[in-house]
């Protein structure tokens, strides 16, 4: 007997809480509907569960590649079509790496959603999803000159996340002061005819790459920082050299001296005690954060000039006055309320700009109570949503606290300035 009621429709499922999730969902069902050649509504979504994969090979690895050991936070979604179930491995990148798995493990030949291309390699392919596979490469190359060995036998033997305690990425040159700051990077040891080499990295895959000797220190044959002469000391920050030529135009430009005339006193690593450098404007604010930087001395004239500056070679650089204040005729623009272009200074901005919309106040009226570092346990930020996935993995970030007509708010952000941010309501006030 037919249904009376026409044809009897399954509840649709819940909407997914997380984004991300929804996201690569979605595209496993349209990589299914291309491979299999079903119509889209005869794929329905069976279970999709966050997972942590051993390794960088998404629990699917190809035969014969190499992935780095670490764990890779994604998910598992398993997808029906015509009575048949679909494995799909992902990472925690809605646009990363998706892979249809088959019973022996193996990615499936149909899978049309692969890891984004990376550039051959012999024998040191590396299945990482962010900086990790360039930075094996560029620690290849190096090795290729250092060791005048051919690219073809160097094999990579291992490529690990790490927390470097300091600056100097775990290889430190000897009498040189860091930056007292964890740095995420990787530990990679390379192999060739029958020795090993142990390349130290940060996270940013252009940025620092060291070859570390037995001995703990940066090897001779290392890539380290390129060092250039300035006045009567040899400098191997090729960012300091920069903010030292700036300096000299500064002061050429505001004093009117020729630059020929300046010459460099002194030049020294500093950890400033907050965002004003060491150099605050009596009305401005500043995070309340340890900010790496430097002090250079210049003299002019018989006359020395102190200018205070972070790290960034194109970054704040300020001409300091005897009073401890930004002198009047520094031509250098100090950023404005927070002091510095660093990724804390700009999260600052917006979640100052987010309270000045949400409230309805004027951005002037919003001050900083305070702004630390954190290491949040996922990632929420420490402020979940209920019902929400989130990867369990050590996210880095800030939280920052704002006050505005007496009130304050609670902001928490990662560590990418343009990442995510979230006023977020502590505990005690939710429940009331």
């Amino acid at each position: 007997m037919p249904w009376p009621f026409g044809p009897r429709e399954e509840p649709a499922p819940a909407p997914l809480a997380d984004e991300t999730l929804s996201r690569l969902v979605e595209r496993a069902k349209e990589d299914l509907v291309r491979t299999a050649n079903v119509a889209s509504d005869g794929v329905t979504l069976v279970s999709a569960e966050e997972v942590e994969w051993g390794d960088t090979g998404l629990g699917c690895p190809h035969p014969d590649e190499m992935y780095a050991q670490m764990i890779t936070p994604g998910y598992l979604i398993v997808l029906e079509s015509g009575g048949d179930t679909y494995d799909y491995h992902a990472g925690a990148d809605p646009e990363g790496p998706l892979v249809q798995c088959a019973e022996d493990g193996t990615p499936a030949g149909s899978a049309a959603a692969p890891a984004p291309p990376q550039e051959p390699q012999e024998e040191t392919q590396i299945g990482a999803a962010d900086a990790l596979p360039r930075l094996i490469e560029r620690a290849s190359e190096d090795l290729v000159r250092a060791a005048g060995v051919g690219s073809d036998a160097i094999t990579v033997v291992s490529a690990e996340e790490e927390e470097w305690s300091d600056a100097s990425l775990g290889c430190p040159e000897p009498n040189k002061i860091y930056a007292q700051m964890i740095t995420p990077g990787y530990l990679i040891v390379l192999e060739s005819e029958g020795n090993t080499y142990n390349y130290h990295t940060g996270a940013d895959p252009e940025g620092p790459l060291v070859r570390c000797a037995e001995d703990g220190t940066p090897a001779s044959a290392a890539p380290a920082l390129p060092t250039e002469p300035v006045g009567e000391m040899i400098m191997d920050d090729a960012a300091l050299t920069r903010l030292i030529e700036r300096a000299k135009e500064d002061l050429a430009h505001a004093s009117g001296a020729d630059s020929g005339a300046i010459t460099v006193v002194s030049a020294e690593e500093m950890e400033w005690s907050d965002t004003s450098l060491g150099c605050p404007d009596p009305d401005g604010m500043y995070a309340q954060v340890i900010t790496p930087g430097y002090l250079i001395v210049l003299e002019s004239d018989g006359a020395t000039v102190n200018f205070h500056a972070g790290i960034d070679p194109e970054g704040p650089l300020v001409q300091c006055a005897d009073d401890g204040t930004p002198a009047a005729l520094s031509q250098i623009e100090i950023a404005p309320q927070m002091g510095v272009e660093t990724p804390l200074s700009r999260l600052i901005q917006r979640a100052v700009e987010d309270l000045a919309q949400t409230a309805s106040v004027a951005s002037d009226s919003v001050t900083v109570v305070s702004a630390e570092e954190m290491e949040w346990s996922d990632t929420s930020l420490g402020c979940p949503e209920p019902g929400g996935m989130y990867a369990q993995v050590i996210t880095p970030g800030y939280q920052i606290v704002l006050e505005t007509g007496g009130n304050a708010y609670h902001y928490h952000a990662a560590a990418d300035p343009e990442g995510p941010l979230v006023q977020c309501i502590p505990d005690e006030e939710s429940d009331g």
